[in-house]
């Protein structure tokens, strides 16, 4: 077989109705009859013939091996299992060859890390400064991983498409028997796209959960592989830090840790803010006690500035504060500081 042709051409033409009546015709005969298929379709004789060999190539038609020269009706799920035999038989040779080609570039690694040229970092560190390629070395770790994958991502909305098109990828890492640990900002929990992602998710056997704000947004693999922001300053172009060294990893797991368990459970068929609007309004009047900026306030909660000033009028009107500080300064004279308070 020649394995530089591609799976769509492995497979057969997609059959006509004329095809499909024709192999209908076949089964109540128990054979194909070309003169009768003319004669029942009304169809010219080459256009049968085309039928015929359509039939054939979807291994619909076989030759008989009682009768020779007469073609017989085969079951369509043997068909299925004879054309599925080669594009499978081409799927495992690419995975042994893309493997074999894993294990030998792999053994280039020790190399690569302990490099020392400009732009990269030592002792199990590497420096990544293309988005996509990050994206790209996550996609695989994902697919890779065979233990456990924890998540931290901050902020609000998430892109409806990129969780479409990230399921089915992240549900084959739970089904292999991956832990998957994931911490989202409860304001996520209002998003209809993400809601559907988790229930997804969660219904396999990941476990997710929120939290009122949340440090960079952060990848664990195993325990040996991690994935922090590279950021050093404002306005620094997207990119990673690629963690491999151990201590590193185990205090990275030790902060994920302390998040989660501050943090609450997602459930999806519950309501949205509801369950986590007291942690949220705490949150909120604990940033506006430091004096902070609407803006800055609506970043460390994961909202847009419009929802998050929208919060703060209710909270100063309730609080009769004429003043985002004062507003928080009364909450905190008044004990308001705490999730019991607002319960």
């Amino acid at each position: 077989m020649d394995e530089s042709r591609s799976p769509s051409e492995l497979l057969p033409p997609e059959l006509s109705p004329a095809a499909v009546n024709v192999y209908r015709r076949a089964l109540e005969e128990g054979e194909f009859r070309f003169e009768d298929a003319v004669a029942v379709s009304g169809l010219p004789r080459d256009q049968v013939a085309e039928c015929r060999d359509a039939l054939v190539a979807s291994q619909l038609l076989q030759p008989s091996s009682e009768s020779p020269g007469t073609l017989v009706p085969v079951n369509p799920e043997l068909a299925i299992a004879r054309l599925a035999e080669p594009i499978e038989s081409t799927i495992r040779s690419y995975r042994q060859a893309m493997e074999s080609t894993r294990e030998r570039l792999l053994l280039l690694m020790p190399a690569y890390l302990g490099r020392t040229a400009s732009g990269s970092a030592s002792g199990g560190l590497e420096i990544i400064t293309e988005a996509a390629e990050v994206q790209l070395l996550v996609n695989h770790a994902v697919d890779t991983c065979s233990k456990e994958w924890l998540s931290v991502q901050p902020g609000g909305a998430r892109d409806p498409i990129a969780l479409q098109q990230a399921l089915p990828r992240d549900l084959e890492a739970v089904h292999r028997g991956v832990r998957v640990r994931s911490l989202y900002q409860h304001t996520t929990r209002t998003q209809l796209s993400i809601r559907s992602y988790v229930s997804a998710m969660a219904e396999a056997g990941a476990q997710i959960r929120t939290a009122d704000q949340l440090a960079e947004r952060m990848f664990i693999f195993d325990r040996e592989l991690a994935f922090i922001p590279r950021r050093s300053q404002p306005g620094q172009p997207p990119g990673a830090v690629v963690v491999r060294e151990p201590v590193l990893i185990s205090f990275l797991c030790t902060l994920f840790d302390q998040f989660w368990a501050n943090a609450m459970p997602f459930i999806t068929d519950g309501p949205g803010y509801q369950n986590v609007s007291s942690e949220l309004r705490v949150a909120l009047l604990g940033l506006l006690a430091q004096g902070l900026k609407d803006e800055v306030v609506a970043k460390r909660l994961g909202m847009s500035v419009r929802t998050c000033r929208r919060h703060i009028a209710s909270i100063m009107q309730e609080l009769g504060a004429e003043s985002r500080f004062e507003a928080g300064v009364k909450a905190a004279q008044l004990g308001l500081l705490t999730s019991s308070e607002l319960e």
